[in-house]
């Protein structure tokens, strides 16, 4: 299962994974892809052209709903640029993969030793 997936299956608001499923949603995430032509915000402020992936909250969806299709709280951003708004995302997926790499042995007293 790739990361996206796994984040709105088990991480993201039951509600947030409606809402992103709506059509209202995808409509309003396809406007604002073409207003932006279809280009990373943050790169071009930057002088690069990247393609944009996604549309992003500038006011996270679950801090205000009714700006939650309001295209003034909407741009498009690419991958890199949208990982640098949710850098805490990024860091849940660093710790557990680094947990996940420690092993457990046990001692003969049947102590755990990490």
């Amino acid at each position: 299962m790739n990361t996206h997936k796994r984040y709105d299956k088990y991480k993201r608001n039951k509600e947030a994974r409606a809402f992103y499923k709506s059509a209202a949603w995808k409509k309003c995430r396809q406007i604002v892809l073409e207003r932006d032509n279809f280009l990373c915000q943050k790169c071009l402020k930057n002088n690069r052209v990247t393609p944009a992936d996604m549309v992003h909250h500038i006011v996270e969806l679950l801090d205000d709903w009714d700006k939650a299709l309001d295209m003034d709280n909407l741009e498009s951003l690419c991958n890199s640029c949208h990982n640098k708004e949710h850098p805490d995302r990024g860091m849940r997926r660093t710790k557990n993969k680094e947990k996940s790499k420690l092993k457990v042995v046990k001692s003969k007293a049947n102590k755990e030793i990490v």
